[in-house]
C-alpha cells in the first residue's frame, strides 16, 4: 500500500506529496469568497504567497518538494472562509497555523469542533520570512487521510 502525504498551511499554502509514488496531482482550487491560487513546489526559501516576495523558511525536510498552492497575501479567510480542492488519491492533511493568532483548538470553530475532532499537533513549525518580520507557523496533521476527489 502507497503512502500519501499532504500538507495544507491554513489560509497561507498547502502542499501534496506521495512518499513512494511522487506528487499527487491537485486540481480545482477555488474558496467561497473568489481568491486567487497559483500551484508550486514548496522550497526552502520559496515565496509564501503568489502575490508578495515573503520567503517560507525552517520547513521540515519531510515537506519540501510538496506542491504549494500559493493564496494571495490579502485572502480574506476569517469563520466563512472555506476553501476546497481535488485530489487525485488519498492523502494526509497538514495545516500551518500563524502564531500571531489563537491556536486552533482554543478558538471557536463552525461547525463546532471541527478542527480539534480532525487534527492533531505535530510539535513542527516552519516561517513566514524576510522581507515580513520572521513569524511561526505551527504546524497540524489530519487524524485520518482524505480520499481521492474534492477536499
Amino acid at each position: 500500500m502507497k503512502r500519501v502525504t499532504l500538507l495544507l498551511i491554513a489560509f497561507m499554502f498547502l502542499g501534496l506529496l506521495n512518499a513512494y509514488a511522487g506528487k499527487v496531482e491537485v486540481k480545482n482550487v477555488q474558496d467561497n469568497k473568489g481568491g486567487k491560487y497559483v500551484v508550486a513546489e514548496l522550497t526552502e526559501g520559496g515565496l509564501f504567497y503568489h502575490d508578495r516576495n515573503y520567503t517560507i523558511t525552517n520547513i521540515p525536510k519531510e515537506f519540501v518538494g510538496l506542491t504549494q498552492i500559493h493564496t494571495s497575501c490579502d485572502c480574506p479567510g476569517g469563520q466563512d472562509y472555506r476553501l476546497t480542492f481535488e485530489i487525485d488519491r488519498s492523502a494526509f492533511v497538514y495545516t500551518a497555523w500563524d502564531s500571531r493568532h489563537v491556536r486552533p483548538e482554543k478558538r471557536g470553530q463552525e461547525p463546532k469542533d471541527w478542527f480539534t475532532k480532525n487534527y492533531k499537533d505535530t510539535g513542527k513549525i516552519l516561517f513566514l520570512d524576510a522581507p515580513h518580520p520572521k513569524t511561526e507557523y505551527w504546524i497540524y496533521k489530519s487524524n485520518n487521510p482524505y480520499p481521492k476527489g474534492k477536499v
